[in-house]
């Protein structure tokens, strides 16, 4: 009977044991699973950010797990070398003047050439032309032009990349209806909500004030930016052609809702670094100037602007392709680089943040690191920098 006693007591004990090592196994791997996912989820925090998809282009992740596939023309290894001649095709309210930033942070940095305009940082509102310019073959041209390839192959030097970046139209339109003000445009200043007003009957504003500088932002404002005629929008044979043809010219199209993933795609096709990436967000537009898109609305502006829900197609399915293509290490890498984001935005900024009403600025911490300055300067300031960098040295040679 004792033996029984002791017996039992000893599997009972063992029992107690292993359940005792199961459950601070579950545990350690259950506080793996959650530190996991912390550092999955973790994305640059904006302070008071709005949820507008600029805050995407800080949160987003790679929706779309595919198996790995050769990544031929965008794999970095041993033999590559750093691109330097980009043509940077910026587009309106597309997060364009952030990619406008790392570009020129990197440029200024390692003294190359950019071509800017004499005055402002425009260089053409119609067509670019060569002769807008100083003459010369320049490294890089990242300034608003609407696109001209012949023109433009003229100032750029040779092994040129050309990339862009593109938007949902329903997003982008409320974003350039916001930011230009277009409810003032519209004498629609009284209305609750302007935005929806215009939504509900574009044709009308669209013949009315057919003389406004913006109005091609408000239809179809990524075609207009590449150049396809107003009349040659409404021709879907001819939309086709014209965006069959951009996917020959441009070697990257970037997408504002996936910044960060298209930031990665970048890099590995120009063989940079993680650290020539890193951005803080510029051209964010004022909480003032948003309007609530309805989700009943957002389908009337696609079909409003119907050409260039096209072109945001056509380029999301060839964008996620990309990402198919970089490789196993793209979540790792997009993890990676989002924490260097935050790590960055962290160490640049306050908590403060200035709003002009129409844009919204980050105030630079004191105590930051060097390159904060570059990362906190506004593609205006940046391109009178470099213009006059360039025109300084061209008057002492």
């Amino acid at each position: 009977m004792r033996w029984k006693r002791c017996t039992l007591f000893l599997v009972t004990a063992m029992l107690i044991v292993m359940l005792l090592s199961y459950s601070t196994l579950s545990r350690h791997r259950y506080s793996e699973n959650i530190d996991n996912s912390r550092i999955q989820l973790i994305r640059v925090e904006q302070r008071n950010q709005s949820s507008e998809n600029k805050s995407r282009m800080m949160m987003s992740s790679a929706t779309n797990q595919h198996q790995a596939k050769p990544f031929d023309h965008l794999t970095t290894n041993d033999t590559c070398k750093p691109q330097h001649q980009i043509l940077f095709l910026k587009t309106h309210k597309t997060g364009s003047s952030t990619l406008t930033s790392i570009l020129q942070v990197y440029g200024f940095l390692r003294n190359l050439t950019f071509v800017v305009p004499e005055t402002a940082q425009i260089l053409s509102r119609g067509f670019f032309k060569a002769d807008q310019v100083r003459p010369g073959k320049y490294d890089m041209l990242v300034n608003h032009a609407r696109y001209n390839k012949t023109e433009m192959e003229k100032v750029m030097k040779p092994n040129t990349k050309y990339i862009t970046i593109i938007r949902d139209p329903s997003t982008q339109i409320e974003s350039n209806f916001g930011y230009f003000f277009l409810n003032k445009v519209f004498h629609l200043e009284n209305e609750t909500n302007p935005f929806r007003t215009f939504v509900l009957n574009p044709l009308f504003y669209w013949k009315t004030y057919n003389r406004n500088l913006f109005r091609n932002y408000m239809r179809n404002p990524n075609l207009f930016d590449f150049g396809l005629s107003e009349t040659d929008q409404e021709d879907i044979l001819t939309v086709k052609q014209f965006i069959k043809r951009l996917s020959k010219d441009f070697d990257l199209v970037l997408i504002q809702e996936y910044f960060n993933e298209s930031l990665l795609l970048l890099k590995k096709m120009f063989c940079w670094e993680m650290d020539d990436v890193i951005y803080l967000i510029k051209g964010e537009r004022s909480n003032k100037i948003r309007y609530t898109i309805e989700p009943e609305l957002r389908e009337t502006i696609r079909n409003w602007s119907w050409a260039d829900a096209m072109l945001y197609e056509h380029f999301n399915k060839t964008f996620w392709r990309k990402v198919d293509d970089y490789g196993p290490s793209f979540k790792a890498d997009l993890q990676e680089f989002e924490f260097k984001l935050n790590k960055m935005f962290h160490n640049c900024t306050l908590p403060r943040i200035y709003d002009n009403t129409r844009e919204r600025f980050y105030q630079r911490n004191p105590n930051g690191a060097r390159k904060c300055s570059h990362l906190l300067r506004i593609d205006l300031d940046f391109t009178e920098l470099i213009r006059d960098k360039q025109y300084r040295e061209d008057k002492t040679t």
